[in-house]
């Protein structure tokens, strides 16, 4: 880097361009820059890692001989310094000198250096030599330096005291504001004669009064302070996308420019630049599932949102199953960007409520909830990190047509007929509380489905079915038939088909381990009385009888009722006797009834058992029948 007289600076550059493959190419390049603004006497620049000054080192006309106190002290040193070197004295509160030559303050961070029209001292923040000091209560950072060259016959003395305001700008949920002292101190002689202007500046270049009205910024100044005030995402700053874990928020970054102007008399002329960089901390946003969505339309519309332009959507997950926005479009989720007035967007799709993937859960009545489950894959730009956001939408729509029963008593059959309705199909058809499924192969069920009706047949003996009364004019039977949720189990819609069947000559073994007889008069020649008789346990009496029939029902497990394993059943046996009456009655010997002995036996395969208890002169224990009966 070259310059002319501190007026022209030149920068020469080679940049090298490197292809996937050959070579890389080299480009030579000089930029060319003048001065723009003529120089001050005193240049100060309060930079975000240094603060640096520049003196004029030409020397004026005879004017007004004035000495500041760090010159007087510091002309002792430069008396006794060795000559044709440029040395620096740092100057403390307590009065105390510290005296160096120019090349050991290089080795300790600072910049010394002379150009033809200037001396210049820079400084880092924060070393040992500088000292923070408050002004208005806010912190300034103060090197108060003078540095010289002594020659046999001449003393060059320049005074490059720096100050710098360093304390942090305050940054609230709206706005950010960065407030300096007026005067600084250590910079101005003659603070009664002190004249200013005060300019406002963005990225380096001052701002005049409309455009800081128009972006919305407060700048005031007082005798006091200088303070601005930028609203969090004003233009001029820079809006941008951040990331803490999968959480999703903003940082704006502005760069503020403090310009001053100011002259005590005519050797008193500064300008002061201070550069002020200012990012925000992390500010937590929440991205929103908006749900647009019209159910008389037939699909989800939703919107994810919002966000800056610097996301991009990378694919989205619909029930699990993830989309590329390609593969998205392909299968009709119409993957959009909507954009809103504040500059931010949301990312639109739109999911039929047939689709698979969506979840549909009856309700009741009419009513079906579609559920889309959601889950967004997106990155920022152009760092490429990812980051997920999940959503989970709910609709009811009523537009399920229920299914319709009738019933009907066949011969030796309940039957049901159903009229399919829309969801029915999707439901688990249950008798009683066994899946049907379980039932209708093993115990003869007829079951047929042509798409529109159902149609189901139980026979009466059959496992399943409940049996509500036995009497000697009929046995009722009830088929509980119902559809459930294939996943809750819960009863989505239900039926009954209630049948009474005559009894007639009736042997039934129930699936809850009862045993169902009926004795007829006509059995024997001449007929018997059926009231007179009883099982092996003369106590066990019919449940009803008339002149004709004997209705008997009694558990397996009581009323003498015997049982032995014959190969794979388990068989119960019991028997029906009459009591013929006689003459004379104490000892008869001449009676005209009958004799009469009916054997009834249960046999139950061993694989299919049921809990009933059984009663023993020693006590209760639990014995095991098998579940299905066989007549």
């Amino acid at each position: 880097m070259g310059s002319t007289f501190d007026q022209d600076f030149s920068l020469q550059l080679r940049v090298e361009v490197t292809g996937a493959v050959g070579p890389s190419i080299p480009y030579d390049m000089t930029i060319r820059c003048p001065l723009g603004a003529p120089w001050s006497p005193r240049e100060i620049v309060c930079e975000e890692n240094y603060m640096e000054v520049s003196v004029r080192r030409a020397v004026p006309g005879i004017a007004r001989e004035v000495l500041n106190e760090d010159w007087i002290a510091a002309w002792p040193v430069a008396q006794g310094a060795l000559n044709q070197v440029w040395q620096v004295v740092f100057h403390f509160r307590n009065g105390s000198l510290l005296s160096m030559p120019a090349t050991q303050a290089h080795t300790l961070g600072y910049g010394v250096n002379t150009t033809a029209t200037r001396v210049l001292f820079r400084a880092p923040y924060g070393t040992a030599q500088s000292e923070i000091t408050s002004v208005e209560g806010l912190e300034v950072e103060v090197a108060r330096v003078t540095v010289f060259y002594k020659q046999a016959w001449m003393i060059l003395m320049v005074d490059t005291a720096v100050a710098c305001p360093v304390n942090s700008p305050v940054v609230n949920a709206t706005s950010l504001s960065w407030v300096t002292p007026r005067i600084l101190p250590s910079l101005v002689l003659w603070p009664e004669q002190y004249q200013d202007e005060v300019q406002m500046g963005l990225d380096g270049r001052v701002i005049d009064a409309g455009t800081v009205a128009r972006n919305g910024y407060t700048f005031l100044t007082d005798s006091r302070l200088i303070r601005i005030v930028v609203p969090i995402g004003a233009p001029g700053g820079l809006l941008q996308s951040a990331l803490v874990g999968n959480r999703y928020g903003t940082r704006y970054s502005i760069h503020l420019l403090l310009d001053r102007h100011w002259q005590g008399d005519e050797s008193d002329r500064t300008r002061h630049r201070s550069y002020r960089p200012i990012r925000t901390p992390f500010s937590p946003q929440t991205p929103r599932i908006i749900d647009d969505t019209v159910a008389a339309q037939g699909y989800f519309k939703v919107r994810l949102g919002h966000f800056l332009p610097d996301v991009e959507l990378v694919s989205v997950s619909v029930g699990g199953r993830p989309f590329s926005r390609p593969e998205a479009e392909d299968r009709g989720f119409d993957p959009h960007e909507a954009p809103n007035s504040n500059d931010t967007r949301a990312f639109g799709l739109r999911v039929p409520f047939a689709d698979p993937l969506v979840q549909q859960q009856y309700l009741h009545g009419p009513l079906r909830r579609y559920t889309l489950r959601l889950n967004y894959t997106l990155q920022l730009l152009p760092t490429g990190e990812a980051f997920t956001q999940a959503g989970l939408i709910t609709c009811d729509v009523p537009d399920v047509v229920p299914p319709s029963f009738q019933g009907s008593c066949e011969a030796g059959a309940l039957a049901l007929l159903m009229t399919h309705g829309t969801l029915d199909r999707f439901w688990v058809p249950y008798v009683g509380e066994r899946p049907l499924s379980q039932l209708a192969a093993p115990h003869s069920y007829r079951v047929s489905d042509d798409g529109r009706h159902f149609h189901l047949a139980v026979p009466l003996l059959a496992a399943g079915l409940v049996y509500e009364s036995i009497s000697l004019q009929g046995l009722t039977a009830r088929l509980d038939f119902s559809l459930r949720d294939n996943k809750t189990r819960s009863v989505l819609a239900s039926f009954a088909v209630v049948c009474t069947f005559p009894t007639g000559q009736l042997l039934v073994c129930l699936p809850n381990g009862t045993l169902v007889a009926m004795v007829l008069s006509r059995d024997t020649k001449p007929a018997l009385d059926p009231r007179r008789t009883h099982l092996k346990d003369p106590d066990c009496g019919p449940v009803a009888s008339d002149s004709s029939r004997a209705l008997f029902s009694f558990s397996l497990a009581s009323c003498g009722t015997t049982r032995r394993f014959e190969g794979g059943y388990l068989v119960y046996e019991n028997e029906v006797t009459f009591v013929p009456e006689g003459v004379p009655p104490t000892s008869p010997i001449i009676t005209r009834d009958s004799r009469y002995r009916l054997t009834l036996r249960c046999r139950y395969p061993l694989t299919e058992m049921l809990w009933v208890s059984a009663q023993q002169q020693l006590g209760e224990n639990a014995v095991s029948v098998p579940h299905r009966p066989v007549g």
